[in-house]
C-alpha cells in the first residue's frame, strides 16, 4: 500500500510537466527577429555588369554578391529618368500616380502625404538612414532620421568608396545602441557623368583604370565621334569598376558589424545609362536595371529569375519582411515566393512610362511588354516619330525594327494594346485626358521657349500646378 501511494504522489507530481511537454509544440512562439535592409542604388546603371553578361569588363564582387543570392533578368524601372524612378520604388505607385513626374532639382514633386518604405518602417520600430542623394521631393516625407555629417542627400562625396563605406559603418554602430533593426539607403553617384580624367580613379578606385585605347567596342548609341565615344566608354567602365570595388568594401563592412547574415541586401539601379535611347527614353537600355537580392534564409543563393519584375515590387517585398501591413494601392508584388524557388502565377505584363526628365525634355510615352513582345505608345510623336512601336525582343534586343505595321503581328500588336489601354484605366493616368495631353505639349513648348531665350530649366510652382 505504502508503494502505491509513493506510485500516486509520484504520478501526481509528474502530472504537470508531462502536460507541459504535450502542448509545447503549439506554444505561442516568440516574435520572429525582423531583418535589417541595405538597400543599394547605382546612378545610370544598365546592365553593365559581367553577371548580366558583359564582357568588356569584369565586375567579380557585384558577380559574388549575384551568387550569394538571385538575380533578376528582367527588372524595370518604372520610368527611366532619376527622380521619377527613384519615388516609384519608394512609394510602391507609378509616376503618374505618385506626381512624380521629372526630375525634383528642377521643380517637379510627388504629391505629399503618401505612404512611403522608408516613413513606414521607421513608424514600426526600424532606425533609417541615407546615404548619397534622394532626389525625390518633399524630401521631409521619408522622415529619415540619420544622413553623414554636413552631406544630407548629397551625391558628390559617394564616388568615394571609402567614405561611403565609413558612413555607412557608422550608421550600423549607431543602430546598435538602440537594438532595434536598421534600414540602409545607399545612393551611389556612379557611373552617372559628369566624367573626365579626374573621375576615372577616385581614393584609388579603380585600382587599374581603363584607358581609351584598352576599347575595342565601345558603347553603342553615343552621339559623340569614334576617338571620343572609346574614350567616353572608358570613362564609364571605370566608374562601374569603382562601383563594384565599393561594394566588396561595403560587403565587408556589413559582415565586420556582425550583420552579413540578418540583413536583406538589394542592389539595384534607378535607369539606364546617359546615351541615346536609353535614359529618358523607354526602350529598353532605358527601362531595364540589374536586381540581386541577397536575403540568408530566404533567397536561394545563385538562382536566376527570369520572371518580368519592376522596381515596385521592392516595396510589398520589404513591407511584408518587415512584418508591416502594406497600405492599399501599391502596384507591385512580394518578390518572396520567387526568391524561395517557387513558380507562382506571375506577371503576364509588364508596364513603364514616360512623362517629362527636364522640363524641356517632355517625352509621353507608355509601353507594355510580355515574355517576348514590346510595344510602344508615344502619347505626343515627335518629327519622324512613329505613334506606335512594336518589337521582337526575341530577335530584335535592340529595338530596332518596328514591326507596328507587320499584318502578320496584328493580333500580338492588338493584345498589348488592350492590356496597355486596361493598365492606363486601371492606374487613373491623367494623359487618357486628351485636354490634359494637349495642355502638358504647350506647357513643355512654354518652358522649352523659356531655356532657348534664359537658359531657366527650374519651374515656378504655379506653372506646375497647370499640369494638373
Amino acid at each position: 500500500m505504502p508503494n502505491k501511494q509513493v506510485l500516486s504522489i509520484a504520478l501526481l507530481l509528474s502530472l504537470p510537466l508531462f502536460l507541459a511537454w504535450l502542448i509545447r509544440p503549439f506554444a505561442p512562439q516568440s516574435a520572429p527577429v525582423r531583418p535589417n535592409i541595405l538597400l543599394i542604388t547605382a546612378d545610370d546603371l544598365g546592365h553593365h555588369l559581367s553577371s548580366y553578361g558583359e564582357r568588356r569588363i569584369a565586375t567579380p564582387n557585384l558577380d559574388q554578391l549575384a551568387a550569394q543570392g538571385v538575380r533578376f533578368d528582367n527588372a524595370y524601372v518604372a520610368q527611366s529618368s532619376c527622380s521619377p524612378s527613384r519615388a516609384a520604388l519608394l512609394t510602391g505607385r507609378w509616376p503618374h500616380q505618385n506626381g512624380q513626374i521629372g526630375l525634383s532639382h528642377l521643380g517637379f514633386h510627388m504629391n505629399p502625404g503618401q505612404p512611403n518604405l522608408p516613413a513606414l518602417l521607421k513608424a514600426n520600430g526600424y532606425q533609417i538612414g541615407i546615404i548619397g542623394k534622394l532626389h525625390v521631393e518633399p524630401a521631409k516625407e521619408f522622415d529619415f532620421e540619420w544622413a553623414p555629417k554636413g552631406a544630407w542627400f548629397d551625391h558628390r562625396p559617394t564616388r568615394d568608396m571609402q567614405w561611403v563605406t565609413e558612413q555607412a559603418g557608422e550608421f550600423m554602430q549607431w543602430t546598435q545602441k538602440s537594438g532595434r533593426p536598421f534600414f540602409l539607403y545607399v545612393n551611389y553617384f556612379d557611373p552617372h557623368n559628369p566624367f573626365s580624367a579626374e573621375t576615372d580613379q577616385v581614393n584609388g578606385l579603380p585600382e587599374h583604370p581603363l584607358k581609351a585605347e584598352d576599347i575595342d567596342s565601345p558603347l553603342p548609341f553615343l552621339v559623340t565621334g569614334p576617338n571620343a565615344k572609346r574614350q567616353e566608354t572608358a570613362h564609364f567602365f571605370n566608374a562601374v569598376l569603382r562601383l563594384d570595388g565599393g561594394i566588396k568594401l561595403l560587403m565587408d563592412r556589413l559582415a565586420a558589424e556582425g550583420h552579413a547574415n540578418d540583413t536583406i541586401v538589394i542592389f539595384t539601379g534607378d535607369n539606364g545609362n546617359d546615351m541615346a535611347r536609353a535614359k529618358a527614353w523607354s526602350y529598353e537600355a532605358g527601362v531595364k536595371v540589374p536586381l540581386i537580392v541577397r536575403w540568408p534564409g530566404t533567397a536561394k543563393a545563385g538562382l536566376v529569375r527570369p520572371e518580368l519584375t519592376s522596381l515596385l515590387d521592392l516595396m510589398p517585398t520589404l513591407l511584408q519582411a518587415a512584418g508591416i501591413e502594406a497600405p492599399p494601392g501599391l502596384a507591385g508584388q512580394p518578390l518572396q515566393p520567387l526568391l524561395r524557388g517557387e513558380s507562382p502565377p506571375w506577371r503576364e505584363f509588364l508596364f513603364t512610362e514616360m512623362n517629362f526628365h527636364a522640363p524641356v525634355q517632355y517625352r509621353p510615352q507608355r509601353t507594355v511588354r510580355d515574355d517576348r513582345y514590346k510595344l510602344l505608345l508615344n502619347l505626343a510623336p515627335e518629327q519622324n516619330q512613329a505613334p506606335v512601336e512594336l518589337y521582337d525582343l526575341a530577335n530584335d534586343p535592340d529595338e530596332l525594327k518596328n514591326l507596328a505595321e507587320d499584318p502578320d503581328l496584328a493580333m500580338e500588336r492588338h493584345r498589348l494594346e488592350a492590356a496597355l489601354q486596361s493598365w492606363r484605366a486601371d492606374t487613373a493616368d491623367p494623359l487618357l485626358d486628351p485636354d490634359r495631353l494637349e495642355r502638358w505639349g504647350q506647357m513643355a513648348t512654354q518652358w522649352i521657349t523659356r531655356y532657348k531665350t534664359s537658359g531657366a530649366l527650374n519651374i515656378p510652382k504655379e506653372e506646375l500646378r497647370l499640369l494638373e
